[in-house]
């Protein structure tokens, strides 16, 4: 698969760094996850990049990630959190032909009231009845 930049060898020297630093448990998701690569999420269209892994107090280990419009086509560009390690698999980039980008700032992304708008725009109309 493809990486979304090519890491220098002080790059690979702190993730090799980083690995080490972790608890075991962490250590062992984040193994499979290099910043360079750029993964699926498998329950949707999104391309995301893994930013950070997160410790439950269950011990169980998720990821935090962002989904950014050099790598899809959204609304606007987010942070994901609480995303289950086996729902991220390693993926190619965005092809010449996909649309790309953002529909909204990240102004308009961060203000209430064209949030609030957009919600009400999304949700309008009637629901279709289910006999």
């Amino acid at each position: 698969m493809a990486n979304i930049y090519e890491p220098s060898n002080k790059q690979r020297a702190l993730w090799r760094k980083f690995l080490k630093s972790r608890p075991a448990a962490v250590r062992a998701v984040a193994e499979r996850f290099a910043p360079w690569k750029l993964y699926r999420l498998m329950r949707g269209p999104q391309r995301v990049v893994v930013v950070a892994f997160d410790e439950l107090k269950d011990g169980s280990i998720t990821v935090r990630v962002d989904v950014r419009a050099e790598f899809n086509f959204v609304l606007f560009e987010r942070q994901v959190f609480g995303i289950k390690p086996e729902d991220l698999e390693e993926c190619e980039l965005p092809g010449p032909d996909e649309m790309l980008g953002s529909a909204l700032t990240p102004e308009q992304a961060s203000d209430p009231e064209t949030m609030e708008r957009l919600r009400e725009f999304l949700c309008a109309g009637e629901r279709p009845r289910i006999n």
